[in-house]
């Protein structure tokens, strides 16, 4: 099973603020849509970062700086530094990644296109959905 088929299963929606939107607006978007990652882009609509409520807790309030001033450029993870998946990789390859480095969110990219988002909740659903049915299937078997 490949990344791609958890973004065809769940959907490539992707939600984003503006690099200069502040940490209140942040906050607001991630409550509105009831998420807790954000795409970041700049000015010219391209990926700059992602930000979460990891990065909101750590990097603002735990730092005592004013959400209604400091911006998504601030306290986002650059996309210099982003860990990211391509459709074509194992789930597996991609659980084991994320349980390595503690990631929750994933940037999903075919080469420069971002074309989705996975989460590590994404990936355990779909990897117990595909075993239920594989013990179906096996169950059906063995009573037959």
């Amino acid at each position: 099973m490949k990344v791609k088929d958890i973004l065809n299963s769940k959907g490539r929606k992707l939600f984003s603020v503006l690099e200069d939107a502040t940490v209140e607006t942040i906050v607001t978007e991630l409550a509105m849509n009831k998420i807790g990652f954000l795409i970041v882009r700049n000015g010219a609509n391209a990926v700059a970062g992602v930000i979460s409520e990891r990065d909101i807790v750590h990097r603002c309030m735990s730092a005592k700086k004013d959400p209604s001033v400091v911006t998504a450029k601030e306290i986002m993870t650059s996309r210099e530094k982003l860990v990211t998946a391509n459709e074509d990789q194992e789930i597996d390859e991609v659980m084991t990644m994320m349980t390595e480095k503690k990631i929750r969110h994933l940037p999903v990219f075919q080469g420069e296109e971002l074309t989705g988002l996975i989460s590590i909740g994404d990936v355990i659903k779909i990897m117990l959905d595909d075993k239920n049915e594989e013990i179906k299937t096996l169950m059906d078997y063995v009573s037959k």
